[in-house]
């Protein structure tokens, strides 16, 4: 019989040894047997035996004892073979228990360290077989006409139009400060940063996405805000510094956002002969997308958004048709214009290019609970914005760069396509189009997630009569404040946005998120939990992410209150 290939050579080794010993020992007793039934017959004899034969007997039995003695000493050897395998094999068996026991305590120690999270803490395991997608179902009721009959119609949200207002949320203001912020480091180095800041929001967005689906098992209750998730998974003084990192964030970028549409708007007047007076542009743009936001349904207002998004699109096509002809592609990658030691005071505007985690709690209401479906929207939503800002810098960069200071941050890339003529009218022009669509679905995003942080704090419901009542309060304390800002300050702009990014994005956005999740996940209390990790690995990527951001904080602080310009001057005067 041939043997099996996966056979161990001790396998064989060891049947080898048990077949010698078995035929030998075999013949053994046939043999030694043979000695005692010759005596047998010889032996009892009262006859006198002639020398002869006697002699000749002596001579057999000799010849039997050597023979018996023979397969005797083979069977010892033998059994001592076989007793020398089974000691091997046990002390074989015995080493591989022992590297099994050390391996697994080695794995064991080292996902202990990592982090993990046990199956008897999943309240809802039927999601994690893949037996159930979505954590609960959005049901819309309609009346028939004659008021007779009510029907459920369940609304599945859309993956697509996930993405799409995830996309249009990051597109808006950031976007527009980006090539000022890169302009000083070059278009490598701000680059390379930006592929990781785009890596830090997906986490953070992804770590947001579990408190809400956690928060929502905690109360079974649907449409969580930001703020209920920080306060319910941090104390009271953390709570208060996310409260006013949220609010410090969003009032500073919404009040950007409206001080660059209403400037856009004042130019394109005034360039038509339009006369207006001053803050025209910021008033006429807040009311207008204000009163569209009041009046319209959530199913509305994202099917608007999804053609301005489109819209947007389109613009951005246009200007990479246009722009990348007149682009000095070489001398923007060339080595002289490179200069990464000043890509760290990019980064907050980096970060906030990319900001969408306001309407994180809003996909994952649209998208019932379905895990699935809203990592492809995070993921797939800013993949987007990413791809466009990296082909926006080159563009706009490469057409300022042969302009005296487009590069040296005193002057804005953005601006001066649009008012210069650089790279011609017709990509001024495009460059204008996507400004205002930009400003426009960014601010969507951002008063609804300043709509649902005001609901959380003065504990009104997101829908019902009560909202109703006090919708007009909620939506004049979202709007009035930036455009009394923006009117009191119209080059607020990049100001704004620095701040905002260097304080309210990295607090709110990748420093508590990621302690939050550590809490849940590896606290003392062992809460149970609605879905489990959707970042892996565990405490790496919560480690690493709120010790850069915190890093940045420091860093940025130091620079803005001048202690960094304090300490060089202090060394080199020394």
């Amino acid at each position: 019989m041939k043997s099996t290939p996966c056979i161990s050579m001790g396998a064989i080794a060891v049947s080898t040894s048990v077949f010698l010993v078995t035929a030998k020992s075999s013949v053994h007793f046939h043999v030694s047997g043979f000695a005692p039934q010759h005596a047998a017959l010889t032996a009892p004899s009262t006859t006198r035996i002639p020398a002869r034969t006697r002699k000749h007997s002596d001579i057999v039995s000799r010849h039997n004892r050597r023979q018996s003695v023979r397969w005797v000493s083979s069977v010892d050897e033998a059994t001592e073979e076989e007793t020398g395998v089974s000691l091997l094999r046990e002390e074989f068996d015995n080493n591989l228990k022992q590297a099994e026991a050390s391996s697994f305590s080695l794995t064991a120690k080292l996902m202990e360290k990592i982090g993990t999270v046990d199956e008897s803490r999943i309240v809802f395991p039927e999601i994690e077989s893949g037996e159930v997608t979505r954590l609960f179902s959005n049901l819309e009721y309609d009346r028939s006409n004659d008021g007779q009959t009510t029907s459920a119609v369940h609304m599945a949200g859309s993956t697509v139009g996930a993405a799409a207002l995830i996309a249009g949320t990051a597109i808006g203001a950031g976007v527009l400060a980006l090539p000022a912020a890169a302009a000083p480091a070059g278009f490598l180095p701000s680059s390379g940063a930006l592929l990781i800041a785009w890596g830090y929001m997906v986490v953070s967005g992804l770590l947001i996405s579990e408190l809400a689906l956690n928060r929502i098992g905690e109360t079974g209750r649907p449409g969580v805000g930001l703020l209920d998730i920080y306060k319910s998974s941090l104390g009271p003084g953390l709570s208060a510094v996310a409260s006013v990192s949220y609010f410090f964030l969003h009032y500073a970028v919404l009040t950007a956002i409206v001080a660059q549409g209403g400037g856009n708007i004042d130019s394109f007047l005034a360039s038509s002969g339009v006369a207006t007076f001053e803050g025209f542009g910021q008033i006429s743009l807040v009311t207008s997308v204000g009163l569209a936001l009041y009046s319209m349904t959530t199913k509305t207002v994202n099917n608007v958004n999804n053609l301005l998004v489109a819209g947007v699109a389109a613009a951005f096509l246009g200007i990479m048709g246009t722009g990348a002809g007149s682009a000095d592609f070489g001398a923007l990658v060339s080595l002289e214009n490179q200069h990464p030691e000043e890509v760290v005071n990019a980064l907050p505007i980096l970060f906030l290019s990319l900001v969408y985690h306001n309407v994180v709690p809003t996909i994952v209401t649209q998208l019932e609970g379905d895990k699935s479906k809203i990592t492809k929207a995070i993921v797939g939503g800013t993949a987007v914005p990413l791809l466009m800002l990296l082909a926006w810098n080159a563009v706009v960069l490469g057409n300022v760069i042969g302009t005296p200071g487009g590069l040296s941050g005193d002057l804005d890339p953005v601006a001066v396509l649009q008012n210069s003529g650089q790279g011609g009218e017709v990509l001024g022009t495009l460059v204008t189009v996507f400004s205002e669509l930009a400003v426009v679905t960014s601010i969507i995003g951002f008063v609804y997630g300043l709509v649902d942080a005001l609901t959380d704090v003065a504990g009104l419901p997101t829908s019902g009569p009560r909202f109703d009542k006090w919708k007009p309060a909620l939506y004049a304390g979202v709007l009035v404040p930036p455009v009394a800002v923006s009117l009191a300050n119209p080059d607020i702009f990049y100001t704004a946005l620095d701040y905002g990014g260097a304080f309210g994005v990295s607090t709110f956005f990748l420093v508590l998120p990621p302690i939050m999740v550590w809490q849940q996940r590896y606290g003392e209390d062992q809460r149970p939990l609605t879905v489990k990790p959707m970042v892996p690995f565990g405490k790496i990527p919560l480690g690493s992410l709120w010790k850069a951001a915190a890093t940045l904080i420091v860093e940025q602080g130091a620079e803005k209150l001048g202690i960094i310009s304090y300490i060089e001057n202090m060394f080199s005067n020394s």
